[in-house]
């Protein structure tokens, strides 16, 4: 299932996250904390675990560790389409 998803988390700020689909090339959620996203795409998507949505979510923390960027809009790894 973690290969098959079309979502991307990045970290809009100190805890609120913007879920990004890769499918629609937009966001589906902007400036929501992480407990509302996990929340919201185990709603929408059954068939995924909370595992596999918390290392989404991880991913995004890891990136910004890294990122000097105040926003995810100009964050390299966005502006790249990763």
């Amino acid at each position: 299932m973690a290969d098959d998803l079309d979502l991307r988390a990045y970290r809009r700020g100190p805890k609120r996250y913007v879920l990004w689909s890769t499918r629609v090339s937009d966001a589906l959620l902007d400036d929501v904390s992480r407990e509302e996203l996990v929340e919201w795409v185990l709603h929408r998507r059954p068939d995924a675990t909370r595992a596999e949505i918390e290392a989404l979510v991880d991913a995004a923390d890891d990136r910004a560790a890294t990122d000097a960027s105040d926003t995810y809009e100009e964050s390299p790894d966005w502006l790249a389409g990763n």
